[in-house]
């Protein structure tokens, strides 16, 4: 019944069924099983009932924090045991969020952007034709964010601004320093 009552909520969240069916654990997934009134982590030390045969009248002792240790790294490995140990198989899950209507394709997705090629020739990159004295001011390139905007969309990102404006603010940033670095070597 509590498993059904997480489903629900999860399908009326169309990003967090998303990733899940596209095997990925979303990172705010907790807020779904607080909304549920159901902790998915324990809450106190008495949630978890431990208990070792060591010596040790510490609780946890070394060895229960041993395991604590191996399990926060089988978590880190696969996220989804956190549903197992609360008596939810993986496939159970995506089953039922398919079941009640959620896709992969459901929530935000990015655009599908084509990659943008770069120039061959060094002076189309640069807007330049690049002099070999030593003391030529260098110039800001054109053309900003040119290796991301090639790479194209990247699943990594997580922030929700733009990945190429923020890209191309890094470099509108780094050229002025540059600029300025160049003005205090060179005297100007």
């Amino acid at each position: 019944k509590q498993w059904k009552q997480v489903v629900k909520l999860l399908i009326e969240q169309p990003i967090f069924a998303a990733r899940l069916l596209g095997n990925e654990m979303p990172e705010e997934i907790e807020s779904v099983f607080e909304e549920a009134r159901l902790p998915l982590f324990p809450n106190r030390q008495k949630d978890m009932g431990t208990d070792c045969s060591c010596p040790d009248w510490s609780n946890p002792c070394k060895h229960i924090a041993a395991v604590f240790y191996l399990m926060a790294e089988s978590f880190d490995n696969d996220p989804f045991l956190l549903f197992k140990l609360r008596g939810m198989e993986r496939e159970d899950l995506l089953a039922a969020l398919q079941a009640g209507g959620a896709t992969k394709e459901s929530g935000e997705v990015p655009p599908n952007l084509e990659p943008e090629p770069l120039p061959l020739k060094h002076d189309e990159f640069w807007g330049q034709s690049i002099a070999h004295s030593p003391m030529t001011m260098p110039h800001a390139p054109k053309l900003h964010a040119a290796l991301p905007k090639r790479l194209g969309p990247l699943s990594l990102w997580r922030s929700d601004k733009n990945f190429i404006n923020e890209m191309e603010s890094i470099y509108d940033n780094a050229s002025s320093l540059a600029e300025t670095w160049f003005d205090k070597l060179s005297g100007v």
